[in-house]
C-alpha cells in the first residue's frame, strides 16, 4: 500500500510536509493553525501540547492516539517504542503539535533534538507501512535542531495565503 496516491502528491499539505521531513517548524502560530486546519480537513488526528518537557509532556501529547500496547515514555528509547506502535488506522494520519517548542528546547536542548529525531525515525517506519505521522513545532525563533533522519527541518515563517496549485494547461 502506498502512503500517497499520485493525485495526493500534487495537492495535499501532508505530502508537502512529509516530503521535507517528518518535523516542520513554524514561527507563526497563525500559519501553524492554518496547517492544522488543513490536516484536520484531510482526516488527520491532532495531538497538541504547549511547551513542557520530559515524560509528563509526552504522555499528555500521546494520550489521544490509540496504541497497540500500554507504553511508558521514560526515555527517548521508550518513546521510540511508543511511537512505533501507535495505531494510525481509522484516520488519514496523526500530527503531533508542540506549541512554544522554544520553551521545550531551552529546558533541555539535547532532549528536544532527540525527540525530533525519534519522531523522524518513527514517521519513516509508519510511511513504510502506509501510515502518515508527523510533528509540527512552533517557536517564535528558528531553533538549531540539526539534521533529523538525514533532513534538516523546514522552518516556515510566512503567514497563510492562497496556495498555488500547478495546472499544466494554465502554466504553459
Amino acid at each position: 500500500m502506498a502512503s500517497f496516491t499520485e493525485a495526493e502528491t500534487e495537492r495535499q499539505w501532508d505530502y508537502e510536509l512529509l516530503y521535507d521531513g517528518a518535523v516542520t517548524g513554524f514561527r507563526s502560530e497563525m500559519m501553524l493553525d492554518h496547517v492544522i486546519a488543513e490536516l484536520a480537513a484531510l482526516g488527520y488526528g491532532i495531538a497538541e501540547v504547549r511547551g513542557g518537557t520530559g515524560a509528563s509532556m509526552l504522555l499528555q501529547l500521546l494520550d489521544p492516539i490509540p496504541s497497540y500496547y500500554d507504553y511508558a515514555v521514560g526515555n527517548l528509547s521508550a518513546t521510540m517504542d511508543a511511537l512505533r506502535y501507535l495505531d494510525l488506522g481509522g484516520r488519514t494520519g496523526w500530527a503531533l503539535v508542540i506549541r512554544r517548542f522554544d520553551e521545550t528546547f531551552a529546558a533541555d536542548p539535547e532532549w528536544a533534538r532527540g525527540l525530533c529525531d525519534v519522531v523522524a525515525r518513527a514517521s519513516y517506519e509508519h510511511l513504510l507501512r502506509g501510515g502518515r505521522f508527523l510533528m509540527l513545532v512552533q517557536s517564535p525563533v528558528e531553533l538549531p535542531i540539526g539534521v533529523l533522519g538525514g533532513e534538516r527541518p523546514t522552518w516556515i515563517a510566512r503567514e497563510p495565503g492562497p496556495r498555488h496549485v500547478v495546472d499544466p494547461e494554465k502554466d504553459r
